[in-house]
């Protein structure tokens, strides 16, 4: 018994940061948080990196470290007001943290051994910087599922963006799926999220994942 008690006093203050975390956190999206994230850029960064562009505001952790892998997250606020943006996207970003723990849900729900792959994220929008925010949003549901995800962006040869770039998304990602892995873009370790738009007029954000040189639509 008492040992649980100085296991559980040990991790008390992580376990208050992590409740209190205003992206993946519990308190957040009471405190309505979540809504200011919206209005913010926001770029995840190793506590080593973040110490650089803040410094004096990223504590340093303790010798021994605690039960929790640290990170660090720098919003700054966007350029463009929330309701400049066409309604599709204000749409899309409003319900942007249900629709990513859905996506990272089913990803999360494949069978292993391919839900224990390295994931890469790649996301398709016509505008970059709602683009940005699904990948960081689906980045952080990822993890919080307990998978591995790396920040690589696979790349392709200017021969084959050229050709894909004039192509409808339904067309496109299995076309795009084959040539990163010829390309050696994807590992046999590695597997990839992508996310897009596959009807510009919709505000529902499909998913699908590539493995292997071969596509398939998750949603």
């Amino acid at each position: 018994m008492e040992f649980w008690l100085y296991v559980l006093l040990f991790a008390l203050p992580s376990l208050i940061e992590e409740i209190r975390d205003p992206v993946d956190g519990f308190i957040g999206p009471l405190t309505g948080s979540a809504r200011e994230l919206r209005a913010l850029d926001c770029e995840a960064l190793s506590t080593e990196a973040a110490r650089q562009q803040a410094p004096g505001r990223i504590e340093t952790p303790a010798p021994r470290g605690d039960f929790f892998e640290r990170r660090a997250v720098i919003c700054r606020a966007r350029l463009m007001p929330e309701g400049v943006r066409r309604a599709r996207d204000e749409a899309i970003l409003s319900t942007l943290r249900t629709a990513a723990d859905e996506m990272a849900g089913h990803i999360a729900g494949l069978a292993d051994p391919l839900r224990r792959r390295t994931w890469l994220v790649e996301v398709y929008h016509p505008d970059l910087h709602v683009a940005g925010k699904v990948e960081f949003a689906a980045k952080n549901a990822l993890m919080a599922a307990g998978l591995t995800v790396s920040d690589r962006a696979p790349t392709l040869a200017a021969g084959d963006v050229e050709v894909i770039g004039r192509i409808d998304p339904q067309r496109a990602w299995p076309l795009a799926c084959t040539r990163y892995v010829a390309g050696g873009s994807l590992g046999p370790g590695d597997a990839l999220m992508g996310i897009a738009l596959r009807d510009r007029r919709a505000t529902i954000l499909n998913v699908g994942y590539c493995a292997d040189g071969a596509w398939r639509w998750l949603r």
